[in-house]
């Protein structure tokens, strides 16, 4: 899959189908506007395409120092993308330009122009332009004269509720994974490098390896959760702690994750860590010897949850 991170980058010598949008956690219904450019790719006889920002524009109209935290990293996404049959990712900033361009300026040099796109494909509420003044409407009645096809994708929903990337990072907030899975269409995960931690897992007979959270990436809830974990392409079942660790001192957040059929060292190693189920939320213990306790009791609770039997 070729990848362009810039506008200036971009010069194509052939047609596209794109798929127009943010696409932060590549959700169920993002996954239908992917899935609508590959396969209006496929009647235009064009590679299927998709055009999206690298930050998020709400960043620009932010304060100083405030930012999104995303669903999935730039790589989860670009890996949906491959995931989904997009052949061609632009994956540019958003910033003043495209900001301030005209809505019909950016439909011209950009999508006619830049990615010669014969088909578009994009969601009901999708903007784009000077002050997002810019609609899906514009772009059915741009396209006869431009010489595009419009495919305007209406609201997914589970149950009575649309699906977005803001519903996903309030569930994940609340600790409500099942729900934020369904909206996803798959578990919602968290990667990351396996740094020291402080041996009290191994102490007590429940070692854990531990990843450090992104500062820009939504984390779940403090709490103890199901959990799947892959190494190095193999996949177990696992729990993880998601938390500060209040009963034995004052940590920044991360995740322990206790893996079942796995005695290795994992130090240094990348991890890919998949939510299932809150199981309970964090709590500060009185004593050491009441959280190892609750740890065991977590631990079992995990095995039945995954049908692990005890060795």
């Amino acid at each position: 899959m070729k990848v362009y991170r810039s506008l200036a980058d971009i010069n194509i010598d052939f047609e596209t189908s794109v798929a127009l949008g943010n696409f932060d956690g590549v959700h169920i219904g993002h996954q239908k506007i992917l899935k609508t450019a590959v396969q209006m790719a496929e009647a235009l006889e064009v590679k299927p395409a998709c055009f999206t920002f690298s930050n998020h524009p709400r960043e620009l109209f932010g304060k100083s120092g405030s930012s999104i935290l995303f669903i999935t990293n730039d790589d989860e996404k670009l890996q949906l993308f491959e995931d989904a049959g997009i052949e061609v990712v632009f994956d540019v900033l958003f910033d003043e330009v495209t900001m301030n361009m005209l809505p019909e300026v950016f439909i011209k040099e950009i999508l006619c122009d830049k990615l010669k796109a014969k088909g578009v494909s994009c969601g009901f509420n999708y903007r784009f332009g000077t002050r997002a003044s810019g609609d899906n409407q514009l772009l059915l009645e741009l396209g006869n004269r431009y010489g595009y096809e419009t495919s305007i994708i209406q609201p997914v929903k589970v149950g009575s509720e649309i699906v977005s990337s803001t519903a996903i990072r309030i569930y994940i907030e609340a600790g409500d994974i099942i729900k934020a899975n369904e909206f996803l269409g798959r578990p919602f995960s968290i990667f990351g490098a396996v740094v020291r931690g402080n041996h009290i897992g191994s102490k007590i007979g429940f070692p854990t390896a531990n990843i450090e959270l992104s500062f820009n990436k939504v984390s779940p809830m403090n709490g103890v959760y199901f959990t799947r974990t892959s190494v190095d392409g193999s996949t177990y079942n696992s729990v993880s702690n998601v938390g500060t660790k209040p009963t034995i001192g004052d940590y920044d957040k991360s995740i322990e994750t206790h893996i079942f059929g796995i005695n290795e060292e994992l130090y240094g190693r990348e991890i890919k860590i998949e939510f299932l189920k809150l199981h309970r939320p964090e709590v500060k213990f009185e004593t050491v010897e009441l959280l190892t306790e609750h740890i065991a009791d977590d631990v079992e609770s995990a095995r039945r949850f995954h049908g692990v039997k005890k060795l």
